[in-house]
C-alpha cells in the first residue's frame, strides 16, 4: 500500500492520460458517426428531389411509358430542345443521387432501387448523345461500372 501511495501522482497521471485517449477516441468515433448520418440523411434527400421531381414531370420520368416523343438523334421531347436539356438534368439529377447513395447507403435494397430508375432511362443512357458528351467523366469509375453493368442487363418483361 505504501507504494501505491508514493506513485499516486504517476499513477494519476497515467490514469488522467488514458481517459484523455479514451476521450479522444469517442469524439473521433461520433464525428465519423455524425458525418455518416449527415451523408446518409443527404442521399435520402437527394433520392425524395429525384421522386418529387419524377412526379412534377411525369413524361421525363419514364420514357418507357411513351408519355412523350423523345428523339435523341435531335435531341428534343415532343419536338421541344428545352424539354429535352430539362430532360438531361433530370437524369443528371438521378445519376448523382444515384451515385451518392450507392456510396453511402450500399445495400442490396439500394442496388435495386437504383438499378430500376436507371433502366428507364437506358436508351438515353446508351444513346451516342450520352456516350460522347462527357458526361460520365463526373462519376468514379465504380460507378460507371455499375452503372455499364445495370444497362448490360436485359429488361424484364412482366406478363
Amino acid at each position: 500500500m505504501v507504494w501505491f501511495w508514493d506513485n499516486a501522482v504517476t499513477i494519476g497521471t497515467v490514469v488522467m492520460a488514458a481517459a484523455a485517449i479514451a476521450a479522444l477516441i469517442y469524439a473521433h468515433l461520433q464525428i465519423s458517426e455524425n458525418r455518416r448520418a449527415e451523408r446518409r440523411g443527404n442521399a435520402n434527400e437527394l433520392w425524395r428531389e429525384t421522386l418529387r421531381f419524377a412526379f412534377e414531370n411525369p413524361k421525363l420520368s419514364d420514357p418507357t411509358l411513351k408519355l412523350a416523343d423523345f428523339n435523341y438523334d435531335s435531341m428534343t421531347i415532343d419536338g421541344s430542345p428545352e424539354m429535352f436539356q430539362k430532360y438531361e438534368l433530370y437524369v443528371d439529377t438521378i445519376l448523382n443521387a444515384s451515385e451518392e447513395i450507392l456510396e453511402v447507403l450500399p445495400s442490396k435494397e439500394w442496388d435495386a432501387a437504383v438499378r430500376i430508375q436507371l433502366k428507364q432511362h437506358r436508351d438515353y443512357l446508351q444513346s451516342p448523345h450520352f456516350l460522347n458528351s462527357g458526361y460520365l467523366e463526373q462519376y468514379t469509375p465504380k460507378f460507371r461500372a455499375f452503372l455499364h453493368d445495370a444497362l448490360s442487363e436485359k429488361p424484364k418483361r412482366y406478363a
